[in-house]
């Protein structure tokens, strides 16, 4: 059975280094939406990865680029409104099971809300909270360094951290590994 992984980069209003991570009150936009399905095997047979226009935000941060290495420029060339990008995700999930590192969800809900668009997808598995299933501290851990869990194979990613392509890889690996030896 297939499964599609997924994460999202966002930005808020006051984001920056010493801010921390947002609270659901926040503004949270939606800049990157990436899934990858995946077989039963771990193996990737599919990508999505799509930039959105944040809804309420004309210029990235400073801190949001440094973060992702998502530039004003990608987003000015490549970046869809946040609609056409869900739609094209909702397509793309078809009714696989949809795993996520924490609340991407809730972002997504969020996003819609801003547009006045229903979501239209069922609620994703989250993967944080299930690492304690394996005596994994969760808060050591991002989807983006969650392949870091086999640390046996000292396998090593290409990629960026915070890019949610790269992110949504690190998962299915990190997942997959947790799994194999459960």
């Amino acid at each position: 059975m297939s499964r599609i992984f997924l994460d999202l980069e966002y930005l808020y209003p006051g984001m920056t280094k010493k801010s921390g991570r947002p609270t659901g009150r926040q503004r949270r936009q939606v800049v990157q939406i990436a899934a990858i399905r995946v077989d039963s095997k771990g193996k990737e047979i599919d990508k999505f990865d799509m930039l959105t226009i944040p809804t309420y935000t004309e210029e990235l941060p400073a801190f949001f680029t440094e973060l992702t290495g998502i530039t004003q420029r990608d987003v000015d060339r490549k970046a869809v409104p946040f609609e056409d990008g869900l739609s094209k995700l909702k397509n793309f999930c078809k009714g696989t099971p949809v795993w996520t590192f924490d609340k991407d969800y809730e972002v997504l809900e969020q996003n819609c809300k801003y547009i006045k668009v229903k979501l239209g997808l069922k609620k994703f598995e989250r993967v944080k909270p299930r690492l304690k299933n394996w005596d994994v501290e969760a808060s050591e851990y991002s989807s983006g360094t969650l392949y870091k869990v086999d640390k046996v194979a000292k396998v090593r990613m290409r990629g960026h951290v915070h890019n949610a392509l790269h992110d949504v890889r690190s998962m299915s690996r990190g997942l997959h590994f947790l799994e194999a030896i459960a």
